[in-house]
């Protein structure tokens, strides 16, 4: 679990994903979707909510509880950034890539991440919640707006009024 864990650290699993889907042109989109959706994450999760809410880490409040981690997180605890991000990128890589078994991989792999946040001891499980919720929506909205863009013409597409053809 200390290992399901740390591969969510900043992301790093997500964002190595997201690279990898940035690289290769047909799935350069899905590339851009995933990055949005981290965006995204990263705005509702750490920026606005953990600081809204200002909820304080199980470790901090239940003295029995002694965190697996040699690191502990210095930031609040609602909702799990780690969680965010997981189903962040678990949704943009569910609508934005064809095959489905990548899509379950994905979750499956969020899943995990997010169960181990608890199991170490520096979340609750409604962090974790509220996690899965701001990671679909900003999974969600990263895909609205990449399918917005996508079928957008270009303005060289369009005919000019002026054109002789």
């Amino acid at each position: 679990m200390l290992f399901v864990s740390w591969l969510g650290n900043t992301g790093f699993i997500w964002i190595l994903i997201t690279v990898g889907l940035l690289i290769h042109p047909k799935t350069r989109k899905s590339g851009v979707v995933c990055a949005v959706s981290l965006l995204f994450s990263l705005l509702f999760c750490n920026a606005i909510l953990k600081n809204l809410v200002a909820r304080p880490r199980p470790f901090d409040t239940l003295d029995w509880l002694h965190p697996m981690v040699s690191k502990l997180p210095t930031d609040y605890a609602f909702p799990s950034g780690h969680t965010s991000a997981s189903f962040a990128t678990a949704t943009a890589i569910f609508f934005s890539v064809d095959s489905k078994k990548w899509s379950i991989a994905a979750f499956i792999l969020a899943v995990l991440i997010s169960f181990s946040r608890i199991y170490v001891g520096v979340h609750y499980p409604t962090d974790v919640l509220g996690g899965i919720f701001t990671g679909v929506l900003s999974g969600y909205l990263a895909d609205l707006i990449g399918r917005k863009i996508a079928s957008t013409p270009l303005s060289s597409d369009k005919k000019s009024p002026i054109s002789k053809e």
